[in-house]
């Protein structure tokens, strides 16, 4: 038996190279897992990843950070699946490079669309099925420089320190429903994208997605049951 036997869980930017790790580990766990795509390239390398899993999968397109999408994204795991016991954001993106002095407008508000947007809606939209269940679990993405901020990433930092106050104000808010929330902050996470993007990296150093994901399964299951509004760091010594 695994740790997620029974449960339902939404996993947004699950065909990406960490939610594809998170996707399997969830599968491996027991739990059904629904994945809402935009780039259909990554959809056959999902379905290569969870291999025998794939009758725990269901593989829908919908963009998460349009309020209609999300709400037509809720309403179809419901009805194929029943119950939603899990939400995982993972949607996010990453620029930078320029100080604030040069930063455009239309790129600050992009960070928080990418990065916050989705999560708030995601969020928003499955709390009354959580409700139902009185059982959840959330979990998002911040990161390191989330926490800490960093020189020439404001808009970037910025927008992931707000995913990590968003994720401790939604966990008060929920503790009476026993829905816990919580966020993952990691650095930079090893996959073939970054280690082309810094080839001269110390890339021994970084994280990989799967250990990344093993976390995140613990803080989907019931043996997690008195952490909630944590930041948890998974940036190991990267």
């Amino acid at each position: 038996m695994g740790s997620l036997d029974n449960r339902v869980a939404i996993v947004t930017g699950g065909s990406g190279a960490l939610g594809r790790a998170v996707t399997t580990t969830l599968i491996k766990e027991g739990a059904r897992v629904a994945v809402p795509y935009i780039v259909d390239g990554e959809v056959p390398l999902l379905e290569q990843a969870v291999g025998s899993g794939k009758a725990q999968l269901l593989i829908t397109k919908a963009d998460v950070g349009v309020e209609s999408e999300v709400s037509r994204l809720i309403k179809q795991v419901e009805e194929r699946m029943g119950q939603i016991h899990i939400l995982i954001n993972l949607v996010g993106g990453f620029w930078g490079g320029v100080s604030v002095a040069e930063t455009k407008l239309a790129d600050w508000q992009a960070m928080f669309d990418v990065n916050l947007k989705p999560t708030f809606l995601c969020c928003r939209a499955v709390i009354p099925a959580m409700r139902k269940n009185k059982w959840g679990r959330i979990v998002s993405v911040t990161s390191r420089t989330g926490l800490t901020g960093a020189g020439d990433f404001a808009a970037y930092a910025v927008a992931k320190g707000a995913v990590a106050t968003f994720t401790i104000s939604l966990a008060e808010e929920l503790l009476g429903d026993d829905i816990l929330v919580n966020a993952i902050a990691p650095s930079t996470i090893d996959t073939e994208a970054n280690r082309k993007a810094m080839p001269n990296a110390k890339h021994e150093r970084w994280v990989k997605p799967e250990n990344i994901a093993r976390t995140i399964a613990y803080l989907c299951s019931d043996s997690c049951s008195v952490t909630s509004g944590s930041i948890v760091p998974v940036y190991g010594r990267a």
